[in-house]
């Protein structure tokens, strides 16, 4: 019995690869049957009937290829990401891609899951953002007035219970501002973390200790500790790399997302010594780091 489920499922699982693959090579035709008008010529009311008729494609896979295939036009590192992966794969690269960054960006795709790709075209972006709208100097040594910083404030809502507000009214005082206040409650906060954390732990076992795991994910709030990332953390990551210090160390334990923790793992953050909230994406790995050898292991052995 088990045999023949077993059978089953590789036969399925064989076609269902196969069935992708002819679907990619269906998908990168389109620009050239469009041209000839294909479809018209061999009696078929549209383009997307065509497609769907004979290759099962729907009308947003359609619109995606032909989109992507004309935007990457003259592109051939990326072109060739596409025929081995499939449009999908360069989907998130669409607002950033252009001739220059071509070849570049083709290899992040090649070794990037989508949801990976798509948190550093998004980090991408941000630092992007940040550089085009920051006149201030990008080194101490052009700076001018040290005792000058840029403030940064955002407006926000809250929904808040009428008890809440009140007792962070009364907090604040009739001549106190809610930015002292907060910041006021969030020192607190990091002093009872500081209290709680627990001893760290030297072992040859990878398992992270229950009272290490508790105290990591109530730091985070259950949810990934990148800046400005929302997402519920799923992998809880070693800065130092357990394989290089065996020691589970709370301070030095991480809750990510597993797009976040896949682009950490490629070796693409600045400085994992400090704080995840402040964490840099780099465009390259640092090779001469000694953690860039057991990334490299990782990522053989997930595949």
């Amino acid at each position: 019995m088990e045999k023949s489920v077993q059978n089953l499922h590789f036969r399925f699982q064989m076609y269902g690869r196969n069935a992708r693959e002819w679907t990619r090579k269906c998908a990168l035709l389109l620009p050239e049957i469009v041209r000839e008008r294909v479809w018209e010529k061999k009696g078929f009311d549209s383009l997307y009937t065509y497609a769907r008729v004979l290759a099962g494609m729907g009308r947003e896979a359609v619109n995606d290829a032909l989109r992507i295939l004309g935007k990457v036009e003259g592109m051939s590192a990326i072109r060739q990401v596409i025929e081995e992966k499939g449009i999908n794969s360069v989907k998130p690269l669409m607002t950033i891609l252009n001739e220059t960054n071509q070849e570049f960006l083709a290899e992040k795709a090649r070794v990037m899951s989508k949801n990976t790709l798509e948190m550093y075209v998004r980090e991408w972006k941000s630092n992007a953002d940040v550089a085009a709208c920051s006149d201030l100097p990008r080194t101490l040594e052009n700076v001018e007035f040290p005792e000058q910083q840029a403030i940064v404030k955002m407006t926000i809502t809250l929904d808040l219970d009428l008890e809440v507000v009140r007792k962070l009214e009364k907090l604040k005082g009739k001549d106190g501002d809610w930015n002292t206040l907060m910041m006021e409650l969030l020192e607190l906060r990091e002093k009872i973390l500081a209290q709680e954390k627990p001893e760290e732990k030297v072992t040859e076992s990878r398992h992270i200790p229950a009272a290490i795991e508790r105290y990591v994910i109530d730091r985070a709030r259950g949810v990934c500790e990148f800046r400005a990332c929302a997402k519920k953390y799923e992998i809880l990551h070693h800065i130092q790399r357990f394989a290089l210090e065996r020691v589970h160390d709370p301070s030095r334990i991480v809750a990510l997302c597993k797009p976040h923790e896949r682009m950490v793992h490629l070796g693409l953050i600045e400085d994992e010594k400090i704080r995840p909230m402040e964490w840099k994406i780099m465009e390259e790995a640092d090779e001469s780091d000694p953690k860039y050898q057991v990334d490299r292991m990782v990522q053989r052995y997930r595949g």
